[in-house]
């Protein structure tokens, strides 16, 4: 299994398009992505810092995810909204 945690700061005055963005986009993760297994956003103490943290069945199914129709259409409007985002991800140790 695969894991990722994405540490996110929204622009300022962007908090609430950002999530109602995100729970979109999780609708179809959940709904349309066989291989994803979690997919959730967090809101930090501080506006505007959030952690999304995801789990996937294996590599290909978050290559999948990476290249979804929903991806393509989400991706870009999120990452628009954002002043800063850092990813990882991180093999399940069996």
């Amino acid at each position: 299994m695969i894991g990722g945690i994405k540490n996110i700061k929204a622009m300022p005055g962007k908090e609430k398009e950002f999530e109602k963005l995100f729970n979109e986009l999780k609708s179809h993760v959940r709904n349309e992505e066989k291989g994803n297994i979690y997919y959730d956003l967090y809101h930090g103490l501080e506006p505007g810092i959030y952690i999304v943290m995801e789990r996937y069945s294996d590599k290909e199914a978050l290559e999948f995810h990476d290249k979804t129709k929903h991806a393509a259409i989400y991706f870009p409007k999120i990452r628009a909204i954002l002043e800063k985002i850092h990813v990882e991800y991180f093999e399940s140790v069996e």
